[in-house]
């Protein structure tokens, strides 16, 4: 379940950045902020992602169990 909330979370901010794009483009009659919302929604959900996955370094010697179940510093 922890996974399943992550990558929704991740595809509502990809996915509503351009929703609100569109938004001020009918409001303002403008052309170009759902590109625009799209753009960003894309590189902040990619960061957000990234920033997900990436493994925790601990120091040297840290005996605390990981995630996967071992015990992280071996």
């Amino acid at each position: 379940m922890e996974w399943v909330a992550k990558i929704t979370t991740v595809a509502l901010e990809m996915f509503l950045t351009g929703v609100a794009g569109s938004y001020v483009e009918h409001w303002l009659g403008t052309n170009y902020w759902a590109l625009v919302g799209i753009v960003v929604g894309f590189v902040v959900g990619m960061w957000h992602l990234l920033q997900m996955t990436r493994t925790r370094r601990r120091p040297p010697g840290d005996q605390r169990e990981d995630s996967t179940g071992g015990t992280a510093g071996r």
